[in-house]
């Protein structure tokens, strides 16, 4: 099943850690899922909050036998299709589609879980419009070398079609750079060998062999960017260039550019304030909008195009690329 971006930012941990609501001795459940326009629907993880002095895992609080529905709203709110959902076997408060179903674009979502005991949980968005990437420039390009203050290489480009916006303020995007080589194949190693060197060098500064895996450093997205800090062309086209701090990795990797829902949205920036804050009594709670419940149930939608990024003193082709 496929995962987002985006999605090593949702890490629900977090919210429960910070949520003000997760300090209550109820217990809540926390909802985890994602649509992407035009895609198979993906799965739905349930799970519940747990104290603050307990540890938090999604296998020791997964709620399990949960009656679990999403459904697509017609323009006067009613349901024009269900979609029911089965747990799997394999993990426990993972819920699956029962039969295949493809993601309508600007078409309204909601979710329903029934867990065994307590209400029904209920939340709802708005798919975005499809994105079309409609041309990439600089596909292959050379790392600025750090050692020369004058290196200034062209950056790769991705040029997309976004689709009109339903929501009241502009397309909001995310994004996310994925490293195509096959790190499995390569050992473990300190940061001064090959392996080592496939890092840039903001990464290679974080990098510690002792505790880190270079599969960790596989994905990295950005916070939340407004439609308004790329170049809009003539055409209606949006070109985004692509920070050179984005690229963990040198060698192939693949470029998402994600336009988000409003739940996304809200909880990006929620918890992007949350970061910000320097006190406790200063943190915020996560805005997010489900009925009987927390955590996120979001959309979106994203084009993708790949760069190849040779590092200034190295060669990475005789290393393979993921199947």
């Amino acid at each position: 099943m496929r995962r987002l971006l985006l999605f090593a930012i949702f890490v629900l941990a977090a919210l429960v850690g910070c949520d003000t609501a997760a300090l209550e001795t109820e217990s809540q459940v926390v909802v985890e899922a994602y649509l992407e326009a035009g895609e198979p629907m993906d799965s739905v993880r349930l799970t519940r909050t747990a104290r603050a002095s307990a540890e938090y895992t999604p296998e020791r609080t997964a709620v399990q036998g949960a009656d679990v529905q999403v459904q697509r709203l017609n323009d006067s709110g009613g349901v024009a299709a269900t979609v029911p959902y089965t747990e799997t076997d394999s993990t426990d408060g993972l819920y699956v589609p029962e039969t295949p179903a493809t993601v309508e674009p600007q078409a309204t979502y909601r979710l329903r879980a029934a867990p065994p005991e307590g209400p029904v949980v209920t939340t709802e968005t708005t798919v975005p419009a499809p994105v079309e990437a409609v041309r990439t420039q600089n596909d292959t390009t050379t790392y600025p070398d750090p050692d020369d203050e004058n290196s200034d290489p062209p950056q790769f480009e991705l040029t997309v079609r976004p689709g009109p916006s339903a929501l009241e303020r502009q397309n909001v995007y995310v994004l996310t750079s994925r490293s195509l080589l096959d790190l499995q194949s390569i050992p473990a190693s300190p940061p001064d060998s090959v392996a080592g060197r496939l890092l840039t060098p903001f990464y290679l500064e974080q990098y510690d062999a002792d505790s880190d895996t270079l599969a960790s450093f596989r994905v990295n997205s950005s916070g939340l960017l407004n439609e308004a800090n790329f170049t809009s062309n003539d055409d209606g086209t949006v070109s985004i260039t692509l920070p050179w701090l984005a690229v963990a990795f040198y060698g192939p990797n693949q470029i998402r550019a994600s336009v988000v829902d409003n739940n996304l949205y809200d909880f990006l920036r929620t918890q992007s304030a949350q970061q910000m804050s320097l006190a406790p009594g200063e943190i915020p709670n996560i805005d997010e909008d489900i009925e009987n419940g927390t955590g996120i149930f979001g959309s979106f939608a994203e084009a993708s195009g790949k760069v190849l990024i040779r590092p200034p003193d190295l060669t990475v082709d005789d290393v393979p690329l993921r199947p």
